[in-house]
């Protein structure tokens, strides 16, 4: 078998990368999955792996950095990018770093990664598609137990509300001090224990599988069942928990698809605030709405989260034309979809997507609410500006923080010629690719051009107030080469160094 390692912050694609067909029937099997770059490093220096599937943008080590790790170390697997959105910059510097193929996360679904198992058989794995032997041992969802049960059955996929402070409260020890209480706390209720199976994900999600009995009953049975483990965790352990409710389905083939719909629709469970419940009776429309949307508005969602004026105003034109061509009814589907994409970049970059408001906010009731598509249009209209105004003030203390102590560790070390980028994002916790980007963003030039307007003005300074010799001082400014200096000195200032020296002294 094919060993196979996915990446990706977000758990829910992970689940959904698992369950969405038997891997084994291609001949792969999941070795492991990680949240993080920084981990999954780790285990790829010591492990085999034959396939990496990796997202392209995580906040901690990305895709690309883990690729480039990995390669300097002679140890990249044959690598899928996965990108959200249609990221084409991200792809492209995949490629370049030696990725095989890519996946786009909006058309993440059974057959798509069918098309991709079985062109990497054709192409890379041909022996081992050749040797497979038929009928292979059951899929990674065995954990699930889908192929044994019988009888329909539910599936609910519950998230722990805001990761990051739950995280802050349980320490390190997650699994012990948070995913232990919450499966012990949830199999002391009878109901649980007699129909249900709940299985950990990770701390922060959990599916349950609920024998649905009758029917004409399954859908308040199993919401009562949702609110009593909603109530149990909240009750004794302080936990805001969504969640996310299936129909009933009968046979492995329709579990897993029902598996994936429902780990889709987790990302609306955000439209009513913390400690939601979807289910698949009210939301199925909603999810092709959501995905839909995830093309049409991608745009206006990552410049609303960047704060980028004029990328608002360009995408939200567009939006708006889009708008009025619709019915009020789907014009305000859609728009809730837009609030629900926005959640999904917070959560992309460990933000608090409830906190932007100080008070919890029933999106579909807010939005419902509006009778005309002008009212509609001035509510998006706040909401933008709200949006924006949240994320400038938010970002502008965390990267001001971030670029003014990179400022300062490079005026402590101008001197060094060794200092280098990379240097410099360690000492900040970004990656390079990440840091130069937001360095030339917030600084107004490149690394580079800092670091050498900041060595040049030194040297000036030292032409100045001392009567050093010019190697003397290109030492002391970080140039072993005095030659270099000069040219560099010339080309900033027009002058050379001596003729610089000369005019100030006059």
């Amino acid at each position: 078998m094919n060993r196979v390692v996915i990446v990706d912050d977000e758990t829910i694609v992970r689940v959904t990368l698992r369950a969405l067909l038997r891997w084994e029937e291609f001949g792969f099997t999941v070795a492991a999955d990680f949240p993080d770059g920084r981990p999954a490093l780790e285990y790829l220096k010591n492990h085999r792996a034959d396939l990496l599937i990796t997202d392209m943008k995580m906040p901690g080590l990305d895709g690309i950095a883990l690729m480039e790790q990995l390669q300097k170390e002679g140890k990249l697997p044959v690598t899928i990018a996965l990108s959200g959105y249609n990221e084409f910059e991200l792809v492209r510097e995949a490629f370049r770093v030696g990725a095989f193929d890519y996946l786009l996360k909006s058309d993440l679904n059974e057959e798509s990664l069918k098309k991709l198992l079985q062109k990497l058989n054709e192409k890379i794995f041909v022996e081992s598609s050749r040797n497979r032997a038929d009928g292979g041992a059951a899929g990674n969802i065995a954990a699930f137990g889908f192929e044994k049960l019988e009888g329909e059955h539910g599936i609910v996929v519950f998230a722990v509300d805001e990761p990051q402070k739950q995280t802050a409260r349980f320490g390190e020890n997650l699994e012990e001090m948070l995913q232990k209480p919450v499966l012990e706390l949830a199999r002391q209720l009878p109901r649980v224990a007699a129909r249900g199976k709940l299985e950990a994900v990770d701390p922060f999600h959990y599916v349950l599988l609920y024998r649905a009995g009758d029917r004409n009953q399954y859908r308040h049975t199993i919401l009562s069942v949702v609110r009593q483990l909603q109530s149990v965790w909240r009750d004794y352990m302080n936990l805001p928990v969504s969640a996310a409710v299936s129909l009933p389905a009968e046979g492995e083939e329709a579990l897993l698809e029902a598996l994936e719909r429902t780990s889709r629709m987790m990302y609306l469970t955000v439209l009513a605030g913390r400690s939601a419940v979807c289910t698949e009776w009210d939301c199925a429309g909603e999810l092709i709405w959501y995905q839909e949307e995830s093309r049409e508005a991608g745009e206006l969602v990552r410049g609303l989260y960047a704060a980028d004026q004029a990328a608002v105003r360009r995408e939200k034109e567009r939006y708006f034309a889009r708008l009025a061509g619709m019915e009020l009814s789907e014009a305000r589907g859609r728009s809730l979809m837009l609030a629900a994409l926005l959640a999904y970049q917070f959560r992309q970059y460990e933000d608090d997507f409830f906190g932007l408001f100080p008070e919890e906010v029933d999106y579909r009731e807010k939005i419902n609410r509006l009778q005309t598509e002008r009212e509609l249009e001035l509510w998006l209209n706040n909401y933008f500006r709200w949006v924006t105004d949240y994320i400038e003030n938010r970002h502008d203390d965390r990267q001001a923080d971030m670029i003014l102590r990179a400022k300062r560790f490079l005026n402590d070390n101008y001197a060094n010629p060794e200092l280098t980028l990379k240097s410099a994002a360690d000492y900040v916790g970004l990656n390079e690719k990440y840091f130069t980007s937001r360095f030339t963003r917030e600084a107004g030039m490149t690394f580079t051009a800092y670091l050498t307007d900041l060595r040049m003005q030194k040297a000036k300074s030292l032409m100045a107030s001392t009567d050093l010799k010019m190697y003397e001082i290109s030492e002391r400014v970080g140039y072993h080469n005095v030659e270099h200096f000069n040219r560099v000195f010339r080309k900033s200032f027009g002058t050379s160094p001596g003729d610089y020296r000369k005019s100030v002294k006059q």
